[in-house]
């Protein structure tokens, strides 16, 4: 069975790594990390992904040259170029809102935490599309969602992350629609009465969900809108 808490710590304390020793990624280890991304989840289970794997030092060079933010990857070990068949059989709503090509991101994603767990580094590249489709023969079908640079860490390792790195939850957060907090303020209360039916107004349910979700301000005003919706019954 996974251990939740290595995989979360796992997840937490992954880095991009643009500096890598001269140690070799064997057969096995590329291995592991192919079938990492083998077993990433994609629409109807269709595995739309190719993988094609660049270790010629003349062709990173070269792909390196022609994209930005990309200097490291002259020396990488290993590149993995991760493309996605735009004609994979899916249903159309699946293919118009892209489902398959989000799915090629799940495979980079899960190759990078793969990577990782095995001491690896690894680095998103977003190279150059026309130079790259050019030099590796990537058909027309294929779309490009991006590479891994990837090898051993060497000493300069990426200092670990810290909470002022990252935004905080709350302004990434919403609850019920967009842009509105758990914890709403009497002025947006009548946004939350929307939420409950009048039918609830005498329920357990919809009390409870007002006190939980809303706090006690929207609750007395609740109590308040509740009065009036059963006077008008009358």
């Amino acid at each position: 069975m996974v251990n939740h808490m290595d995989m979360i710590d796992l997840i937490l304390s992954r880095r991009a790594v643009r500096s890598f020793n001269s140690r070799e990624l064997d057969e096995q280890t590329i291995e592991k990390i192919l079938e990492a991304a083998r077993y990433a989840p994609s629409p109807q289970n269709s595995q739309p992904w190719h993988f094609t794997l660049i270790r010629n030092k003349a062709s990173l060079e070269y792909l390196a040259s022609a994209a930005k933010h990309a200097v490291f990857l002259s020396k990488a070990p290993l590149l993995i170029i991760v493309t996605v068949n735009r004609d994979v059989a899916l249903d159309d709503w699946l293919i118009q809102h892209n489902q398959h090509v989000y799915s090629g991101a799940a495979a980079m994603q899960n190759m990078w935490l793969a990577a990782w767990s095995l001491d690896i580094g690894c680095c998103w590249v977003t190279l150059d599309e026309t130079t790259t489709r050019k030099l590796v023969a990537i058909p027309e079908e294929q779309v490009l969602i991006g590479a891994l640079a990837i090898g051993y860490l060497d000493d300069n390792l990426p200092k670990p992350h810290e909470e002022g790195d990252r935004k905080p939850l709350s302004s990434m957060t919403s609850f019920e629609q967009f842009g509105k907090s758990e914890q709403c303020d009497t002025e947006s209360c009548f946004t939350c009465l929307k939420l409950v039916p009048k039918s609830a107004a005498r329920s357990f349910e919809g009390e409870e969900y007002i006190k939980y979700f809303c706090g006690q301000d929207c609750y007395t005003e609740w109590q308040k809108q509740t009065k009036k919706w059963l006077n008008d019954k009358k």
